[in-house]
C-alpha cells in the first residue's frame, strides 16, 4: 500500500471522480464543488469521492454503528443494504396508520397559534 501525501489529495479526488463518471460514489448524483476524498477511518483505505454531506452522514453512521450493535463491518453493511429496501417498501405507508406522536403541518400550525394566543393573553393581563 502506498500512503497518499497531503499534497496529492486534490489530484486523487479528481482522478477518482473522473473514474466514477462525475457522480458521488455513494448517492450516485453529480458532484460539483463539494467533493471530498472518502476513506475508512479504521484502515485508512481511500474509497471514493463523495459529496461532503454524503461523506458526513456515512461517517456518522459508521462511528455510531457499534453503539447500536452493528460494530462489525459485515453487520453494518447488511443493515444498510436492507435499510434501502425497507424504506422503499414503506414509502407508500402500507399499514395505513400514522404514529400517535406525528403531527401534520396543519396541526403544528394550530398548536403554534394556540400557544401564541395564550402568550399574548398572558402578557395583556400583566
Amino acid at each position: 500500500m502506498n500512503k497518499l501525501k497531503t499534497t496529492g489529495i486534490a489530484s486523487e479526488r479528481e482522478r477518482l471522480l473522473n473514474a466514477q463518471g462525475g457522480v458521488c460514489g455513494l448517492c450516485r448524483l453529480p458532484v460539483y464543488a463539494d467533493a471530498v476524498l472518502d476513506h475508512d477511518h479504521s484502515t485508512g483505505q481511500v474509497r471514493a469521492t463523495l459529496h461532503r454531506g454524503c461523506n458526513s452522514l456515512l461517517g456518522k453512521v459508521e462511528n455510531n454503528a457499534p453503539r447500536y450493535g452493528l460494530g462489525s463491518p459485515g453487520r453494518l453493511a447488511a443493515f444498510l443494504n436492507n435499510a434501502a429496501g425497507y424504506l422503499q417498501r414503506h414509502a407508500a405507508n402500507p399499514s395505513g396508520l400514522l404514529h400517535p406522536t406525528f403531527s401534520t403541518p396543519e396541526e403544528k400550525r394550530l398548536k403554534r397559534n394556540a400557544a401564541a394566543r395564550k402568550k399574548r393573553a398572558a402578557t395583556k393581563t400583566t
